[in-house]
């Protein structure tokens, strides 16, 4: 079940990050994936921002799975207007829109997508072991990865991601909330980052693609303001194609 790792690796991306000055972003973006454009609109209050700033798509790009293509970063805007001063935002409330190499091109039909949401289901708790061998291979792959970009020793710790419910399960779409604390270690410095992280599994047209949100945990007044937002935005990408 390969999605968990992009919702693992991406959440390092919550520490920050600075970005040299671009043009704004057209409100939606969209995707050559095979013979099907697929449409993916910024979410109200919000924009495309791995286009737009090298750093934020090398950042993103970095903890992305080795077998999974990124497509989409949208930060808030008023992130975006930090980073296009030339200062630094730390990232509270972020997304990322990802689709797996293998079947980017490939037609993905309803009975695929039905035993997906089935086997996520089944063995999720399988799939969310911090202890299993592919969580530990995750781990590794960060600590690499963040290690070659920040060009320090960086070192990861996760917390047991909680799953905190399905939140949204109409035709072509199957989300959840996880619950995860983030600890990172960078030279001498340490910081532990509660995040928030809806993972979306999503049938557009005939493609598959895995939509992530993204919020910094402070009160549980936060899950509702990602549950909501999530399937906004999820419904946003649906009308839009």
């Amino acid at each position: 079940m390969r999605p968990i790792s992009v919702i693992v690796l991406v959440m390092f991306c919550a520490i920050g990050a600075s970005a040299i000055a671009q043009t704004p972003e057209p409100a939606v973006a969209v995707f050559q994936l095979g013979h099907q454009p697929t449409r993916i609109p910024a979410p109200d209050g919000f924009e495309e921002a791995a286009s737009q700033f090298e750093q934020i798509k090398t950042h993103f790009a970095a903890t992305e799975a080795p077998d999974n293509d990124m497509l989409a970063v949208h930060l808030l805007r008023a992130d975006c207007e930090k980073l296009r001063a030339g200062g630094l935002a730390p990232l509270s409330f972020y997304t990322k829109v990802s689709v797996r190499r293998a079947v980017r091109d490939v037609d993905y039909s309803a009975e695929r997508f039905a035993s997906l949401v089935a086997t996520f289901r089944e063995k999720g708790s399988q799939i969310l072991d911090i202890n299993s061998p592919a969580m530990k291979g995750i781990v590794e792959h960060l600590d690499k990865s963040m290690s070659e970009l920040s060009k320090q020793n960086t070192k990861v710790d996760l917390s047991q991601p909680i799953n905190l419910g399905e939140i949204d399960t109409r035709p072509n779409v199957y989300s959840v909330i996880l619950l995860m604390n983030f600890t990172t270690k960078v030279g001498d410095n340490e910081q532990t980052v509660p995040i928030l992280g809806g993972l979306t599994y999503m049938r557009v047209g005939r493609r598959l693609i895995y939509v992530y949100t993204y919020r910094k945990y402070e009160s549980k007044a936060d899950v509702a303001t990602l549950r909501d937002f999530t399937k906004g935005w999820i419904g946003q990408i649906l009308a839009a194609n």
